[in-house]
């Protein structure tokens, strides 16, 4: 299967749009929320002694619920 260079190009210019297009304060806020939240509920589970794995796994979604609200701002602001 081979894709041509036209069609990932525009491929590229479909995506950037929708994402800087469809990147508002609101998604960022609920981004940031729910990495918030998470962090919260990681903390809440480092107490209890037998939820070690649930909340490493907490911690893991907040940074990653993070970096993906930090990239989209990224991005919105520099193909916006």
């Amino acid at each position: 299967m081979i894709i041509e260079q036209s069609t990932l190009y525009h491929l590229w210019q479909r995506v950037s749009y929708e994402i800087v297009h469809k990147t508002t304060i609101w998604v960022l806020l609920v981004f940031f929320t729910t990495a918030g939240g998470s962090w919260h509920l990681g903390n809440i589970l480092a107490k209890h002694n037998a939820r070690g794995r649930e909340a490493n796994l907490a911690y893991k979604t907040a940074i990653g619920y993070t970096a993906a609200g930090i990239f989209f701002w990224l991005f919105s602001m520099v193909m916006g």
